[in-house]
């Protein structure tokens, strides 16, 4: 082309440009990196899935876990990727609790810079810069909570997206963006099933786009790109290979030894939606799948939706924005098909399929819709912008006869310079609000019953210990509580009822000799001796933890 840029110009930019292009990304962690940071001598307590989560954490530290987070539906998703990912995070901090934070932003970083670098690596440095507005104003507009909470769902969007951008790569022909796309598809997959129709259309559009593309350098008797060659190339492929297996390992050990195998379960979930519906409830319809994802990827330029409002139910303005999205998407479409802007092509694809795919996903969501459920949607819009601002680079650099002088000049340059601003306006009001958006040591009721329990345990010889939960409603407590006490050296055990949630290891096999029973508020004459019970509350409803000895039985 005659408007390309010479090497040695190319080279001079992205050795300048590129670190400030990570820079900016780089704000929008800013805000969850400070609190870590700051607040990480300080004790922190889980509560909830977290406390789960970080048990399945220290499961993976001695290489027991099998299975992904668990699910209220009885089962997990499907793989346990998520916590070997943090394993080496959380026991290289000496089980910090807040390093679990910290590795969460790790995670999301780290995919959020690979989408980067990728399309670096196909489109050039000006189109990695309108990439970088893209992604850092989307995920400021989510919030700092939505990159730096410990949480599954939490854990997706920005891998997401990376699955969307290696599709892209894939459908440009590029053999190692296929089997990367697949090692990260499996950890989406592993760590929320919900995002396993997503990541299958994209690896069948992987495959094709790749395919098409091989048959296309055989009828014109082209080379595969340089970058595809060599022995770097083929060592990072195999690596992809070797990583791809080896996450796949432990479901499927769990799967030969459990009965019924956790992947079973699975499958007779999805396949059974009559059995399914009866005991959980119905699937939803199109229009409150259509609403749902209109409020869940229609945060730029509407900001994150609010938890306390209905997810089946839309503004104008947000369905408005969908359809936008859709039509963009559309656009880069026909404009990279006629121009033969593959990677282009390949982000626009990925963004309009994405979009009906996740409506498709919504619909089959079995009882009431959680915000949390569709948190990886938020990011699937972007490849389509960026799509654009791929196309717009293109068509400038051809259009431009010396690009070291005239570059300046161009509205596109200005534009792009104006939205990277805007990155900077969001930290400052993230900034504003202090840290409201994340609880700064997590449920303080959580230090102050495992305090209890352990100045009684003190007097049992036996470091065994049954929680028990009086009502349901208090398992986020109990869940916390076994974490702390699993960190203190004790052995903590549920009942029977919980293994869904807890797993096996944590199940009572036989009577411990000390029992720790939580209920709602002030009991009335508490079991053992007087004084063996204690309320707590953080805020929510009280919590009163009785201590029990011996036990003598192992009840419920």
């Amino acid at each position: 082309m005659s408007g390309a840029q010479p090497a040695s110009h190319r080279r001079r930019s992205s050795r300048t440009a590129w670190p400030i292009s990570i820079v900016v990304m780089s704000l929008a962690f800013v805000v969850g990196l400070v609190k870590v940071v700051a607040t990480y001598g300080r004790p922190y307590y889980h509560y909830g899935d977290q406390a789960i989560l970080a048990l399945r954490v220290s499961d993976a530290m001695r290489f027991h876990a099998e299975v992904g987070p668990y699910s209220r539906f009885g089962w997990n998703h499907p793989g346990p990727a998520l916590f070997y990912l943090l394993a080496p995070v959380y026991s290289l901090s000496g089980t910090n609790p807040r390093s679990l934070l910290a590795g969460s932003l790790l995670i999301n970083g780290v995919c959020v810079v690979a989408a980067l670098l990728v399309v670096h690596r196909f489109a050039g440095e000006w189109s990695a810069r309108w990439a970088v507005a893209v992604v850092g104003v989307g995920l400021l507009a989510l919030g700092a909570n939505a990159i730096e909470t410990f949480w599954n769902p939490s854990l997706e969007a920005p891998a997401v997206l990376l699955v969307m951008v290696l599709t892209a790569g894939a459908i440009s022909g590029s053999g190692l963006s296929v089997v990367w796309m697949a090692v990260v598809g499996s950890y989406v997959v592993q760590t929320d099933v919900g995002t396993a129709p997503l990541v299958g259309v994209m690896g069948v559009c992987s495959i094709i786009g790749y395919l098409t593309q091989a048959g296309i350098r055989r009828r014109h008797h082209r080379e595969v790109d340089h970058r595809e060659r060599g022995l770097a190339p083929a060592m990072l492929g195999i690596l992809g290979l070797v990583v791809l297996i080896i996450a796949w390992i432990p479901p499927l050990v769990q799967e030969s030894s459990g009965h019924p195998g956790n992947l079973s379960a699975l499958y007779d979930f999805f396949t059974q939606p009559a059995v399914t519906a009866a005991k959980f409830g119905s699937t939803h319809g199109l229009s409150a799948a259509w609403a749902t994802v209109a409020n869940s990827t229609t945060a730029v330029p509407w900001g994150n939706f609010s938890t306390t409002a209905s997810m089946t139910t839309a503004a104008i303005g947000r369905q408005d924005t969908l359809v936008f999205w859709g039509c963009l998407a559309v656009a880069g479409m026909i404009w990279a098909g006629c121009s033969r802007r593959w990677f282009a092509l390949g982000l626009s694809v990925t963004s309009l399929v994405g979009l009906v795919v996740s409506v498709i996903s919504v619909e089959r969501i079995v009882g009431p819709i959680g915000d949390y459920l569709t948190y990886w949607m938020a990011l699937v819009p972007a490849p389509g912008v960026i799509a654009i601002g791929v196309l717009s680079v293109e068509s400038l650099r051809e259009r431009t006869t010396s690009p070291s002088s005239t570059w300046w000049r161009a509205p596109l340059v200005w534009a792009m310079a104006i939205v990277s601003i805007v990155p900077a306006v969001f930290v400052g009001r993230q900034l504003a609000r202090g840290s409201a958006a994340v609880e700064s040591d997590g449920n303080t009721e959580i230090g102050q019953l495992s305090a209890f329990a352990i100045a009684h345990l003190r007097t049992v010889p036996d470091r065994s210990v049954l929680v028990v939960m009086g009502n349901a409603d208090r398992w986020p407590e109990a869940s916390g509580l076994v974490l702390q006490l699993a960190r203190d050296g004790y052995h903590p055990t549920v009942t029977r009822d919980w293994e869904f949630m807890f797993t096996k290891p944590y199940v009572a096999s036989s009577a411990p000799r000390a029992q720790l029973v939580l209920t709602d508020g002030i009991p009335g004459t508490p079991p053992g001796s007087a004084g063996l019970s204690q309320t707590y509350s953080d805020g929510d409803v009280p919590t009163t933890i009785t201590f029990v000895e011996p036990l003598p039985s192992l009840g419920g």
